[in-house]
């Protein structure tokens, strides 16, 4: 699969999940989520988020990028749960 076609996967099961995940615009763990992306990504991140990231992570982005998969599967769980009306 070629990197468009996964990052297209990607934004379509974040359109699920939006739709679909409980309580999606307010709850804190999909913030984090957003945060440590944005990490990984070498996006802007506040100095007290990085500081977060440095005392919980180590700076270490394979960490990271585990916390991510842990939050993200979660994330897909619940909405398709949702989804179904489970």
């Amino acid at each position: 699969m070629n990197s468009t076609n996964q990052n297209n996967s990607y934004i379509n099961t974040w359109r699920f999940i939006e739709e679909y995940l409980p309580n999606y615009s307010s709850r804190d763990d999909v913030l984090w989520d957003d945060i440590l992306f944005r990490y990984i990504e070498g996006e802007h991140v506040c100095e007290d988020d990085l500081k977060w990231i440095e005392r919980t992570f180590h700076n270490d982005k394979t960490l990271v990028k585990e916390e991510l998969v842990r939050l993200e599967s979660q994330f897909m769980l619940e909405a398709l749960r949702a989804y179904y009306e489970l």
